[in-house]
């Protein structure tokens, strides 16, 4: 799941995410790249990053290259990605920071360490610093940058008593990464 998260967490290609998830039907690259404002090179290295993690269809004919909705059906994660994406999309007006705003959601999720932090917080769903720092199996500096990171994007939250738990979903796409998390 980490790896899929690290393939979002880059406004550009949030953005040619974006673009796709919108199109009606199938886009060439040259056509995906110049709605992007992107080098039609650099817009196919995004799209095959996005396509290996699951979460768009691609289809070639000849030498033409053309990217879709479809996600990989055996990829649990990209299928809720993709739906939190459709319906987040389908907005017509998100507001004007809206890669900001999902970046550190995406950024807390890109981390095989963080998603360990995240696992153990599903299996304990309240407990204390010293408990998950020895479960974690990290040293001690690791983990409080882990999970600093995890604070700050506000998926793990610390009690008055000083036990940590996971957030409550804000959204759409923390709500998929985390359902794709308890699989």
């Amino acid at each position: 799941m980490w790896r899929t998260a690290r393939a979002l967490a880059n406004a550009d290609r949030l953005k040619l995410m974006r673009l796709v998830s919108n199109a009606n039907g199938a886009k060439g690259v040259s056509e995906i790249a110049a709605e992007a404002g992107l080098p039609v090179p650099t817009a196919s290295i995004y799209l095959r990053i996005l396509n290996a993690r699951g979460l768009i269809s691609v289809v070639r004919l000849g030498r033409y290259v053309y990217y879709g909705t479809g996600s990989d059906r055996s990829l649990p994660v990209a299928i809720a990605i993709q739906k939190s994406f459709r319906s987040l999309f389908a907005h017509k007006r998100l507001p004007g920071n809206w890669t900001d705003i999902l970046m550190p959601t995406l950024r807390a999720y890109s981390s095989p360490r963080r998603e360990a932090i995240m696992r153990i917080l599903l299996e304990h769903p309240k407990i204390c610093y010293s408990e998950l720092l020895v479960r974690s199996g990290m040293c001690e500096m690791t983990f409080l940058r882990h999970l600093g990171i995890l604070a700050t994007a506000g998926m793990v939250v610390c009690d008055s008593t000083k036990s940590y738990s996971l957030a409550k979903p804000r959204n759409s796409l923390e709500s998929a990464l985390c359902a794709a998390l308890r699989q």
